[in-house]
């Protein structure tokens, strides 16, 4: 399998993962069942000549939901930013909304209801390859795989773009961890020190309002710096950067350098 930038995972945990990437050509279509939220997604390949292939329907039936269809003119018109909503339903995290734009501008959605923690990703340039997720009845969480375009030759070309979308970004080393979903971040702490970040716990909003604090992500170095505190009520993140690279004295060891949060009050 040729390499891509994977983006995501938005939603829950429920449901099986799954995942659809385009063999030849590009995506030219996709089936949204929807409602109070999104019931399945179903995509549809080819090029210039025709239908190549078809995915399975990832979700469920939706039983008397609306069903929308999306079709594509690819290569001329292609998918590069997703964007949707997540939030609690029948007592399950899944996604609740979801909204599509193309190359040429257009945009598709949002099918189900726009509601509760947004998320949004956007190529700046790439091509949206194919997708993946978690389903069972209902769409329990999305991501996409990315590629960037580059024409010679009236050839639509991909290269592996920079690291970009969200993540995981930083070196090799270390445990894997997944504080999982949920409704809301009440705050953020991080443990500084040498020009690295060392460590980072979170202060979550369960669906009862309650404060869930996360285990420390990290080692026991650094200082605490003041705590990243947000207005639940009125103030979420949006965009995360940084860099990562080498440490001092380790060439070979790479750790997270430095980190920025972003909130819809700017």
């Amino acid at each position: 399998m040729e390499e891509f930038l994977t983006v995501g995972l938005w939603g829950g945990e429920g449901g099986d993962r799954w995942s659809f990437v385009v063999n030849n050509g590009g995506i030219i279509g996709m089936e949204i069942v929807h409602a109070n939220g999104i019931a399945s997604i179903t995509f549809k390949c080819g090029d210039e000549y025709g239908v190549l292939q078809h995915s399975r329907k990832f979700g469920g039936t939706g039983e008397g939901w609306k069903t929308d269809k999306i079709s594509l003119n690819w290569p001329e018109e292609y998918l590069t930013s997703i964007s949707g909503t997540v939030a609690d339903l029948w007592q399950h995290i899944i996604i609740r909304s979801l909204s599509f734009k193309t190359n040429k501008g257009t945009e598709y959605g949002p099918y189900g209801v726009v509601t509760g923690q947004p998320f949004s990703y956007s190529t700046e340039g790439g091509v949206i390859v194919g997708f993946h997720g978690r389903s069972g009845t209902l769409l329990d969480a999305i991501g996409a795989y990315v590629k960037i375009p580059q024409k010679k030759d009236n050839t639509l070309k991909m290269a592996l773009p920079v690291p970009r979308g969200p993540g995981p970004w930083g070196g090799h080393g270390g445990m894997e961890w997944d504080d999982g979903v949920f409704p809301a971040i009440r705050e953020l702490h991080l443990y500084v020190g040498d020009s690295v970040i060392h460590a980072i716990h979170v202060s979550y909003q369960s669906k009862d309002g309650e404060p869930v604090l996360s285990l420390k992500h990290g080692g026991e170095g650094g200082e605490p710096i003041d705590p990243i505190k947000l207005e639940v009520s009125k103030e979420f993140l949006i965009r995360i950067a940084g860099f990562y690279g080498p440490i001092e004295g380790s060439s070979s060891f790479k750790a997270l350098r430095s980190i920025t949060f972003y909130t819809n009050k700017g």
